[in-house]
């Protein structure tokens, strides 16, 4: 009962994984949603949530695009140091 599927280490590698690609898209995931609805509605209102509600979406499908990449296909080797 003790031994899972995907071992600790990379689930714990995943979840960096999701959290430095979902923090990296929130960086810069405002500005094209927002740009765009602005440019269709003139509303700076509805830019704004329009922006902020993209930004979201396209970071949470970016990072659980990188925690499930690395629980299909392991810690890359890159990332563990080894060669």
């Amino acid at each position: 009962m003790g031994e899972h599927l995907v071992p600790d280490t990379t689930r714990v590698a995943a979840g960096r994984a999701f959290l430095r690609t979902a923090a990296q898209s929130l960086a810069n995931g405002f500005l094209v949603p927002a740009g765009l609805a602005f440019a269709f509605t003139s509303s700076f209102l509805t830019a704004a949530a329009l922006g902020m509600a993209g930004a979201a979406w396209q970071a949470v499908t970016n990072g659980a695009q990188a925690y499930f990449s690395i629980l299909a296909k392991g810690i890359p080797e890159a990332y563990t140091g080894k060669e």
